[in-house]
């Protein structure tokens, strides 16, 4: 129970701190301090160290106070949870391979029309991540790895919500008209008809290459935080750094 503790009070340090930096008033100070590149640069060591050490407690403290969750063993649900994952994970990876077109995309915040991936989700990021998550949350094994997955949900959630308020203070009108005709949790503005797919327009090289990573992934995925962490902690690392490069360069 103790390492549950840990393990929240860790992601309450690296959420606090991911946010917060974010706040308009902060964020507003650090720029003028740093520039514009000088806060991004700063705002992500932040994000990587403080990430690096929450999964590196995860990692090495993931097998103690084991719970198998019942949902493991009713092969359906565990199926269905299993795409869900898979889903999740495809969708965060288009969100990567598409973040510079994005409203939201670093140095560069410009409402375009809504197309692609803009049409399930606005913030495919997020909302993959926080599928990805969900899934993982009900099939967790012991109740460090369930808080950690469930911190990925509140992070997530949180974090398209205020970068949404965020967005709307500095763009104005285009942005909120943008959030009214889009939806965070994927697929909700086409139910409700605010938006429609245009299945050309979607990206599904993304798509693709998010499947066979995550299938990939499966292979491996009793291994995936051996070693301290180290191999999500180089890959989400290098990922935020490659999507930052990539907003900069557009």
């Amino acid at each position: 129970m103790e390492e549950g503790l840990v393990t929240a009070l860790l992601w309450l340090l690296f959420g606090g701190t991911h946010v917060g930096l974010t706040m308009r008033p902060v964020r507003r100070y650090l720029v003028s301090r740093l520039g514009e590149a000088g806060f991004i640069a700063v705002y992500s060591v932040i994000a990587i160290v403080t990430f690096a050490v929450l999964v590196h407690y995860v990692a090495l403290h993931r097998f103690t106070d084991p719970h198998a969750s019942f949902l493991v063993s009713i092969p359906p649900v565990r199926g269905a949870l299993i795409v869900l994952s898979v889903l999740g994970f495809s969708l965060f990876i288009a969100a990567v391979l598409v973040y510079p077109g994005l409203p939201m995309a670093t140095f560069q915040h410009r409402v375009r029309p809504v197309r692609g991936v803009q049409q399930i989700t606005r913030h495919p990021f997020f909302s993959g991540i926080a599928l990805w998550a969900a899934a993982h949350v009900l099939l967790a094994p012991s109740a460090v790895t369930f808080v950690f997955f469930l911190g990925v949900i509140v992070l997530a959630f949180a974090g398209g919500m205020h970068q949404d308020r965020r967005l709307i203070e500095e763009m104005g009108e285009p942005y909120r008209a943008y959030v009214a005709a889009t939806s965070f949790w994927p697929l909700v503005a086409v139910i409700t008809k605010r938006q429609k797919i245009v299945w050309r327009e979607q990206p599904w090289l993304g798509y693709a290459i998010g499947l066979g990573a995550s299938l990939g992934l499966y292979q491996v995925h009793d291994h995936i935080f051996d070693h301290g962490g180290a191999y999500v902690i180089a890959v989400v690392s290098i990922g935020s750094v490659i999507a930052i490069l990539q907003a900069k360069l557009r």
